[in-house]
This record gives C-alpha cells, sequence and structure tokens, in this order.
C-alpha cells in the first residue's frame, strides 16, 4: 500500500512538471513567437528576432505592463536589438538623447545549425512607448524595427516609426552593448565581451519608455523544444513502469 501511495505521488509530481514546461515550448524555435510564456509570477512576452531568415522581428509590437518582461530569442545569423527614439529610428537612444542610456543587447551571432538559441531579456518599468531597431548593416533601413507601448491611435505609430527607418539614410550600430551566454561560450559586439548587459535608465524624457536588461540563459532547440519536456516524460515512463510492478 505504502508503494502505491509513492507511486501516484509520484505521477502528481509529474503531471505538475509537464504542466509547468508544456508552457516553455512556445520558446523553441517552431514556437509561435506572438504568445507570452509565463515563468513564476512573471509574464514573459517573447519576441522572436530574425526567425527563419527574415528580418523582423516577430511579432514587432507588443503592448506590456510595468514588471512584466520581452525576451528576445535570436536567429541565424547575426542580428541586434537597440533601443531608439521614434525621430531617429536607426541610431542607439544614447546618441540622439545623451541624457538617457537606453538598452541594447549587441550583436548576437547565431550558426545555421545552432541547438541553442541567445536571448536578451529586460523588465519593462512603464507603460510609456519603446522603440527599437536591429542596428546590423542596413536591417533598419529594411524595416527591421519594433515598438512596445505604442498609444492606439497616436499619431507616432508603428507603421510611421517604420516608415521613418526605411527612409533614414543611415544607422549607427550600437555594439558597445556586450552579447548574451551561449552554452559555455559568449558572444559580444565589437568592444563588450561579459555576459551583462549595459543598464537602461530608469529615468523618463517625456514619452520616452524605459526597460532594464537582466541576465539570460539561452534557449533549447533540440529537437524543437525544451529539454525539460523531455524530462518530464521520463518520469512518466518511471510512473508508468511502477503501476505495471504493483500490478504483479
Amino acid at each position: 500500500m505504502q508503494f502505491a501511495n509513492l507511486v501516484l505521488s509520484t505521477l502528481c509530481l509529474a503531471l505538475t512538471v509537464s504542466g509547468q514546461t508544456s508552457g516553455m515550448s512556445g520558446m523553441s524555435m517552431a514556437s509561435n513567437s506572438s504568445k507570452a510564456a509565463s515563468q513564476g509570477q512573471v509574464r514573459v512576452h517573447v519576441v522572436q528576432v530574425g526567425m527563419n531568415g527574415s528580418l523582423a522581428f516577430s511579432p514587432n509590437q507588443l503592448q506590456v505592463n510595468p514588471g512584466e518582461m520581452v525576451q528576445f530569442q535570436f536567429h541565424p545569423k547575426n542580428h541586434s536589438v537597440v533601443q531608439s527614439t521614434f525621430d531617429n529610428p536607426c541610431t542607439p537612444m544614447a546618441e540622439s538623447m545623451p541624457n538617457m542610456t537606453g538598452f541594447r543587447s549587441g550583436f548576437m551571432p547565431v550558426a545555421a545549425d545552432a541547438t541553442e538559441l541567445p536571448v536578451f531579456t529586460m523588465m519593462v518599468n512603464d507603460t510609456k512607448p519603446m522603440w527599437m531597431y536591429c542596428s546590423q548593416a542596413t536591417h533598419c533601413q529594411k524595416g527591421m524595427v519594433m515598438a512596445i507601448n505604442v498609444a492606439p491611435g497616436s499619431k507616432k505609430s508603428f507603421e510611421a516609426f517604420r516608415s521613418l527607418a526605411m527612409s533614414s539614410s543611415s544607422s549607427s550600430t550600437g555594439s558597445s552593448g556586450s552579447g548574451a551566454t551561449v552554452g559555455s561560450g559568449t558572444s559580444s559586439g565589437s568592444s563588450g565581451s561579459s555576459s551583462s548587459s549595459v543598464p537602461a535608465s530608469n529615468s523618463s524624457s517625456g514619452a520616452v519608455g524605459s526597460a532594464t536588461p537582466s541576465s539570460s540563459t539561452p534557449v533549447q532547440t533540440t529537437n524543437g523544444a525544451p529539454r525539460s519536456v523531455a524530462n518530464a516524460a521520463g518520469l512518466l515512463v518511471l510512473v508508468i513502469a511502477g503501476f505495471a510492478f504493483v500490478g504483479l
């Protein structure tokens, strides 16, 4: 009887782990990037960067509450995410607004056969609009931009921001930020090498939103799903074997 109770307890634990990891499957390479995943009590909005070779953020618009997080998952070949302003879409905020730092991921080189995706995660501090772009080559001028918390009906819409970016004559790389850890190595920008990121300013100016970068763990893409799902499946196999033993 005690063994049967132990098996039942193990089954409940396995189902709990399986339920927790099912929400993480949307973070794999084949996930739907328009959905938000939950990690504990903090909501995490997942954004795919350059997925399937596209020069795009997917999704390219988000509404995020203060205290929620945005995680950028980088796909091949090499992209970045840099905060800018509406009026200067392809220039780092620090250059167009010297009193503001903004956030930047640094370049994230990813091999075509990579089994892990480097990520850059930040926490949104307020509901003011934030504008960002990819600083690789002319990706910004080709429309690789994104916006967070754009006010509905505002003249400063995402479409207007993207149009300004595509009409820009040049862009600044904003490469002084560092990269994120990938497995046991580190991908870095041109002058950064640590896994930490340049902190965003907590001050605000007018309608400029702010966010705080945090450390991130690479996303596993082996077999199209995080490895924790496989661990849960292993627990279920052990439970089934236990029931078979009790039946004997």
